[in-house]
């Protein structure tokens, strides 16, 4: 090598390290934006798997007394009927989610309240698992127990979605549909535990069949627990022991033709000891006639251990002292409702329904109404609702 090309070597080795470090540099702008491509696919995938909708009611009711049936008075109430809900589902895979959804009511200055926050996995051999907060599946409509635009009444029927104190339960639960010809059998198990006002319930097995067939649905349903009362709880800790066994059976169906309605379902609650044993029932008809449909409703409610009462100690002798006192007044009894309604569907995801409740046949008991164990005398109340329900 002659001096020349001695001279010229430096020159290259500094030009080949400059055309190298700007491959390297190339090569990482080029990771960079590939990083930045799959970071913007993922962020799409994500909001690709969240869907979100939601329901709401705006309603206001009115009693002619102070009776206290379906929290009504004589005072006009917006908040009774008016709620707000939001439910968010992500899904994890193809076959796993989940699910949180959000109720505020305003009968609870309109604090959330979780409904709903659960697990859910679909195996390969279609049996559905969710874990989680889950809804008691005890009636027919427990799954839109919230969702008024998905039932016919301004209310549910007191006298059969009101006496279960409970609506959620923190567990688990399996289903599975059954295919058949021109029908489809849903069989759902549930487990898990539950409390409410300082009540337990525990140990809540249960489970429930669902057979559809054209436009018939038919719904049989079995659940157990085991209520543990607090000793603060008067008088109800004077009549449950620790662990007293809750039976609860449910029958219902419906049809629906698009035309006709016609809804029913019978309920029998029992309990250990002297707390009330209930049957209930109500049967629904309606007309839809285009986008009109009115009703009418009759639901009733008796309790069937009236003759094992047992006498409780309530402060009501002189100055607060305790006197035993005979418990029937509070856990026996019976009444009736016919319900008058109509509901509008002014728009494909909003309905407004006007209705008139008449509530009577208390019979020689309280009806297991509030006011009536407090003193009130009225044998009959009224109750007058108008409720906007819509859907997002």
């Amino acid at each position: 090598m002659d001096l020349r090309a001695w001279q010229a070597l430096p020159i290259c080795l500094l030009s080949g390290a400059v055309m190298a470090d700007e491959a390297l540099e190339q090569r990482v702008n080029d990771l960079e934006q590939e990083v930045q491509v799959l970071r913007e696919q993922n962020q799409d995938n994500a909001f690709d798997r969240i869907s979100f909708n939601g329901f709401y009611s705006v309603g206001i009711n009115q009693a002619n007394n102070n009776l206290g049936y379906a929290g009504s008075t004589d005072e006009y109430d917006f908040n009774n009927l008016t709620l707000v809900g939001l439910q968010g589902d992500f899904a994890l895979a193809d076959s796993t989610s989940v699910t949180v959804q959000l109720v505020a009511r305003g009968e609870d200055d309109f604090s959330p309240d979780v409904e709903w926050a659960y697990l859910k996995h679909t195996f390969d051999n279609y049996i559905t698992v969710r874990g989680g907060k889950l809804r008691l599946p005890m009636y027919m409509y427990s799954d839109y127990l919230e969702v008024g635009y998905a039932q016919p009444w301004a209310r549910p029927p007191e006298e059969v979605y009101g006496f279960v104190p409970f609506n959620s339960f923190v567990g688990v639960d399996g289903s599975y549909d059954f295919e058949f010809d021109n029908s489809t059998l849903t069989v759902q198990g549930f487990w898990g535990q539950s409390e409410e006002d300082g009540t337990d319930y525990d140990d809540i097995l249960g489970a429930n069949l669902t057979w559809a067939i054209d436009d018939f649905t038919l719904r049989a349903v079995y659940g157990v627990t085991k209520i543990t009362v607090s000793p603060t709880n008067q008088p109800d800790a004077q009549v449950l022991e620790d662990k007293n066994k809750s039976d609860f059976l449910g029958l219902g169906f419906s049809y629906d033709n698009g035309s006709l309605l016609v809804v029913s379902e019978a309920t029998r609650a029992t309990v250990e000891g002297g707390y009330s044993d209930v049957d209930s029932g109500y049967l629904t008809l309606g007309y839809r006639f285009g986008k009109a449909m009115p009703y009418g409703t009759v639901a009733g409610m008796k309790t069937q251990d009236d003759d094992e009462r047992v006498d409780i100690q309530l402060p009501v002798g002189p100055g607060g002292s305790l006197v035993p006192v005979d418990s029937s007044f509070i856990y026996s009894g019976k009444r009736t409702s016919y319900s008058l309604g109509l509901r509008y569907d002014l728009l494909s995801n909003l309905a407004v329904k006007f209705d008139a409740t008449l509530v009577n046949g208390f019979g020689d008991t309280n009806g297991l109404l509030e006011s009536k164990v407090a003193g009130a005398t009225e044998d009959s109340t009224t109750v007058y609702s108008i409720v906007f329900d819509g859907v997002f």
